[in-house]
């Protein structure tokens, strides 16, 4: 079997309102949908969420430079397949965009690799339990207290367990009276995460969980700049509880001086930023020597076959967005998503959507 070409398509859902966390503001969901065919009539799928930055970059990288690097080659041998892309790209660099559609590829294997065989690729990883926790995600800081509300309650609603939201405002008050509306709203049980998304100092950090010491925080996201490794490591010993993060990083390495200061007792690798599913299930073995958990972000249908197999594994991330694309929409009941059973990755588009929101 060989690859026989590669296809990336664009698709742009608008949002009735933009939603903004505290430091992007997001009018639209853009997927990139990265599509590997190969000679034998199998095709992998991988698709890439870009909120309308860099789309044109994403697929470029993918048209443009590894394409004619991954056409000829065996699909099945992933690592080689990898390290080709790799390659090709040091000159220009190899974490940002060139990351992206390197993940994007090693994704698509994956997803081969399993049609070929039969078989779920959570089985081939050699997964370890039949369900993963999952947590509601969301709790824009663009949403009024009213909304805000009626999300997280419409998750509590539906069997969720646990739920997050946003912080980082620049009246760090107004953040405080969220919090607490929220946890009160959702009652003692259901467990609460917040996520600043790098904005805060981390004086600013502790200022802010001093007022909300008191609410059963589950993790703190994000708190402060990604690259602040001191900061990091200082908050990991201040803090009343566990702080996490990693979604912004591109390598193995990165994760290893994070893992290597004891400043993060979870890690949250974006499958797409750190080369795809081959290098999330390294940084979980990695994890795991320094007593370390593991929680995806965003990516669910993705991510559910490698955390699977993560012993480690914490959470995956719910958001709703692909859903209504699929064919198969991930099952998700009582704070547990249930692991597919078709070959593959069990990510089928459907053709009238890609129809309706295809960019031409």
């Amino acid at each position: 079997m060989k690859i026989r070409d590669v296809q990336t398509t664009r698709l742009s859902l608008p949002l009735k309102d933009p939603i903004a966390d505290s430091t992007h503001t997001l009018p639209s969901i853009d997927w990139i949908l990265v599509d590997v065919h190969t000679d034998s009539g199998l095709t992998g799928h991988a698709h890439m969420l870009t909120f309308d930055y860099g789309p044109e970059l994403l697929m470029g990288v993918v048209n443009n430079e590894l394409k004619d690097v991954v056409i000829g080659m065996d699909p099945t041998m992933i690592e080689k397949v990898w390290n080709a892309c790799w390659n090709r790209v040091e000159y220009v660099g190899q974490t940002g965009v060139a990351a992206w559609g390197i993940a994007a590829v090693d994704i698509a294997l994956w997803d081969i690799l399993g049609k070929s065989l039969n078989c779920p690729v959570h089985k081939l990883l050699g997964a370890h339990r039949e369900e993963v926790p999952i947590y509601g995600s969301g709790g824009w800081l663009s949403y009024s207290l009213d909304q805000l509300l009626e999300e997280t309650g419409n998750y509590v609603k539906r069997g969720f367990t646990t739920v997050k939201m946003k912080v980082g405002s620049r009246e760090i008050g107004r953040d405080v009276e969220r919090v607490r509306a929220v946890r009160e709203a959702i009652g003692p049980k259901i467990q609460l995460m917040i996520d600043a998304n790098q904005a805060w100092s981390p004086w600013q950090v502790l200022e802010f969980s001093r007022k909300i010491e008191d609410c059963g925080i589950y993790w703190f996201e994000e708190p402060i700049p990604k690259d602040d490794l001191d900061g990091y490591e200082m908050l990991a010993g201040r803090l009343p509880f566990p702080v996490a993060a990693g979604e912004r990083e591109y390598s193995l390495k990165a994760f290893r001086r994070l893992l290597e200061r004891r400043a993060l007792p979870v890690v949250q690798p974006d499958v797409l930023r750190l080369g795809g599913i081959s290098r999330c299930v390294r940084l979980a073995h990695l994890a795991e020597v320094f007593n370390a958990r593991v929680a995806s972000h965003f990516y669910k249908e993705i991510d559910i076959h490698w955390m699977a197999a993560a012993p480690n594994g914490l959470f995956l991330e719910y958001f709703p967005w692909l859903d209504p694309l699929l064919v198969h929409p991930l099952e998700v009941k009582n704070g547990m998503a249930t692991l597919p059973t078709q070959p593959g990755l069990s990510i089928e588009i459907k053709p009238e959507g890609v129809a309706e929101y295809r960019v031409k």
